[in-house]
């Protein structure tokens, strides 16, 4: 490509960025695991992940230890890009909760880059912004408090997201947005989703007014996205009838099941009356976005999480990771008066006061190590369809699998008798029971098949989604590459175009 890539801070400043995650960081890597609401899944899924590359296996979609042994297929539905980057730490030998922590070092550092690169592009103080990004009341909360391990590596594909529409039509811009917004799909679907329409479509509307081009180029690049991102998304949506996938939605795991009045008030509104004191100064684009967003966050946008698509999102307040990258644009954009620093800091006091000393508690918690590598519980909407819901506990969603613990749980079973059969593993369209060199009729939920004397074995298939999803993935690859290297008109010919012309100012 002849254009530059995202700019970097000096040496000076980046360690200074460095600094600031590392003591972010600090109180987990010390003091650590501690007790966050996703620390569970942190553990089961980067310590398989981790086992899993060590063997030599990069992608592990099937997760064998789960359900006390039963497996999981987790990441045929759920986005890898976090867990690649937790599990390598894991495989490389860290302990596996060390892992997780580092690994959202790195997400944290990677947010202050990115916010740098986006601000630098519009010479708007790039290191207060990529320090306050950094330092966002709700970033925070997702990192220390809820552990949602995804979610806070999307805060580092927001900017680059953004940079690539500022960058277009130019195949920089295709290039960046697309890789970034595919990124962002395979790392967080509800962030993905909820960017896509709250920030990059308003910000493909506003750039629209450059010219035709502009929004051709954008549509390129989000199909070359999604291509990038086919082979998880097409067995992540076409696979759902075989688990559990209700439970996703259950009580407290809908959108439209809170609001300001139900819980958590100190902390979301807070959050959200502070972003909106702090970036209105900038009045303009960007604070339009934060108003909104922050608004939508604690469900005061009538009807909006009403619509089934966004009510599947789980929580309003995700939304809030827009709003604090608009509030950060804005912010940088136009600092704040010593007024709204005033308010909104007063604002910010409760959630972030609130954030301490749950951190604190968690840490003087502690987790119940033993019982989580003896059980290996999974996110219960991974439980095979058909699955007697009653067995997962409405407040920790453990699923109780003591009725099975002694099932075989290995790929190879002699039967001595005619008749039915049960298997410890999770029935899964992966899995062919074969007998004879003929494939034998199983179901679920767990797989049990009528069986005659002899040796049965477990054999896995790849689906033609899986094949399907690969090629589509590697032909938007190959559209990627071709933008990015291909042979470039000359430039006494792009001179007939404005919007294409190296002297053309990039509207942003």
């Amino acid at each position: 490509m002849n254009a530059p890539l995202p700019a970097l801070p000096d040496q000076r400043n980046l360690a200074l960025l460095v600094l600031i995650a590392l003591l972010l960081s600090l109180p987990s890597l010390i003091f650590g695991p501690g007790a966050t609401h996703s620390h569970l899944y942190n553990y089961v899924w980067t310590s398989q992940f981790g086992a899993a590359m060590q063997a030599g296996e990069f992608y592990p979609r099937w997760l064998p230890q789960s359900f006390e042994g039963l497996g999981s297929p987790t990441f045929y539905f759920y986005p890898p890009i976090a867990y690649w980057v937790s599990g390598a730490l894991d495989a490389i030998g860290l302990p596996t909760f060390q892992a997780v922590h580092v690994a959202g070092l790195l997400f944290l550092l990677a947010s202050g880059l990115a916010m740098h690169a986006w601000l630098a592009e519009r010479g708007a103080r790039p290191m207060a912004g990529a320090i306050l990004y950094m330092l966002a009341p709700y970033h925070l909360f997702d990192l220390l408090v809820r552990g949602a391990l995804a979610e806070h590596a999307a805060y580092a594909l927001l900017p680059l997201a953004a940079l690539g529409i500022q960058r277009l039509p130019h195949r920089r811009g295709i290039v960046l947005l697309a890789l970034s917004y595919g990124a962002l799909l395979l790392t967080h679907l509800p962030t993905a989703e909820l960017a896509g329409l709250f920030l990059i479509a308003p910000m493909m509307a506003r750039r629209a007014l450059a010219g035709w081009r502009i929004p051709l180029a954008g549509a390129t690049a989000g199909l070359i996205a999604f291509a990038l991102a086919a082979f998880f998304l097409l067995p992540a949506l076409t696979l759902q009838g075989h688990i559990s996938a209700d439970m996703l939605w259950t009580r407290h795991y809908r959108a439209t099941d809170w609001s300001i009045w139900t819980r958590e008030v100190e902390l979301f509104p807070c959050m959200a009356l502070a972003l909106i004191l702090l970036a209105w100064p900038a009045r303009g684009f960007w604070t339009a976005i934060t108003v909104f967003t922050a608004l939508a966050s604690v469900r005061l946008i009538p009807f909006l999480w009403d619509i089934d698509l966004l009510n599947q999102v789980q929580f309003p307040w995700r939304a809030l990771v827009i709003a604090e990258f608009a509030a950060v644009t804005a912010i940088a954009g136009r600092w704040p008066g010593r007024v709204h620093w005033m308010l909104g800091g007063a604002m910010l006091l409760p959630p972030l006061c609130f954030t301490a000393v749950t951190v604190a508690g968690n840490l003087y918690k502690g987790v119940d190590l033993p019982r989580i590598t003896r059980q290996m519980p999974d996110a219960p909407e991974y439980l095979p369809a058909g699955f007697d819901a009653r067995r997962v506990d409405a407040f920790d969603r453990w699923a109780d699998l003591s009725p099975w613990r002694g099932l075989p749980r290995t790929d190879r079973i002699i039967v001595d008798q005619p008749g039915p059969v049960t298997l410890g593993r999770a029935a899964f369209p992966i899995w062919r029971v074969v007998h004879d060199g003929a494939a034998t009729p199983a179901s679920g939920p767990l797989l049990h098949f009528q069986a005659v004397p002899g040796e049965y074995r477990i054999e896995r298939v790849t689906l033609w989604q899986e094949r399907l999803g690969w090629a589509v993935s590697a032909l938007g690859l190959l559209s990627l590459a071709l933008i990015a290297f291909g042979r470039r008109p000359a430039i006494r010919h792009l001179s007939k175009f404005p919007a294409y012309s190296p002297s053309s100012t990039i509207i942003g």
